[in-house]
């Protein structure tokens, strides 16, 4: 699937694909993604509540040579999957949320928005603990555009 699309795509929606029609069980899905991520075939960066997984030129390598080893209707499936969700993937990928405790014990907040996975806007708050953190992340995915709005308006 990472092959099909050009952006990042998180285990949830990989797994909606895999595990949903019953390609694979849970645990095999997240034993693959664990290998092959070890095996510097993909690569998943972790986000607040999500990784979000690139394909790596070692997986595109490995692709060649077992894509005609996959059956015609699960690449048929895999193609209408990602043409079918491709732009809601796309929206909601574009929002970004993450927190870490830094080292003063307050949490670092970041909240962006990509476009071709390039920040569209990126900001950086400090708050002092994580239910605030974690407030500022929902509330970030749910009003980004207003709040991007604001801040133009504001700013120009």
């Amino acid at each position: 699937m990472l092959d099909t699309v050009d952006f990042e795509l998180t285990a949830a929606q990989i797994g909606e694909f895999m595990v949903g029609n019953d390609y694979m069980s849970f645990f095999a899905f997240q034993q693959l993604l664990f290998d092959m991520e070890q095996d510097e075939l993909i690569k998943g960066k972790r986000e607040h509540h999500n990784t979000f997984y690139s394909l790596q030129d070692n997986g595109r390598t490995s692709l060649k040579y077992f894509r005609e080893k996959l059956p015609g209707e699960m690449r048929e499936e895999i193609a209408g999957y990602v043409r079918g969700k491709s732009w809601e993937i796309r929206e909601k990928n574009s929002v970004r949320t993450d927190y870490t405790l830094n080292d003063h014990q307050e949490y670092a907040v970041r909240l962006q928005v990509l476009e071709d996975n390039l920040p569209q806007i990126d900001i950086s708050l400090t708050v002092p603990d994580e239910e605030t953190a974690n407030r500022l992340c929902e509330s970030w995915r749910e009003r980004n555009e207003e709040i991007y709005a604001y801040l133009m308006n504001e700013l120009l």
